[in-house]
């Protein structure tokens, strides 16, 4: 089932690329609905953009970071599903990769 409200901010974000609060608001309402991993998602098929590519990358690495805030939680005794835990340590294993992956690319430019 579609996310209507995940799609009118992701279309907002797309509209205003350069207003960080437009950002703060899409990724603020895909952690309150668990949907963290929707959100870097789209966040990565923006990386390779030549324009958009440094902003997507910085929001990657903040929703790699409350993914791994949320881990912690979890670990201190916060009860939650298993599939998000799940959910969690996927998205900072894909932004991890990601952050390896650029890495290596910038090595690899003459």
């Amino acid at each position: 089932m579609a996310d209507a409200v995940l799609e009118a901010l992701w279309k907002n974000v797309l509209d205003r690329w350069d207003d960080d609060a437009v950002h703060g608001s899409f990724i603020d309402h895909c952690q309150q609905s668990d949907q963290l991993v929707e959100a870097a998602v789209r966040y990565r098929g923006m990386a390779g953009d030549r324009e958009r590519g440094q902003q997507a990358q910085k929001r990657l690495n903040a929703i790699a970071a409350l993914a791994m805030a949320r881990l912690e939680g979890l670990r201190s005794g916060e009860k939650r599903e298993p599939t998000r835990v799940a959910a969690y340590l996927l998205i900072a294993m894909f932004v991890a990769a990601t952050i390896g992956l650029l890495a290596y690319l910038q090595g690899q430019t003459p």
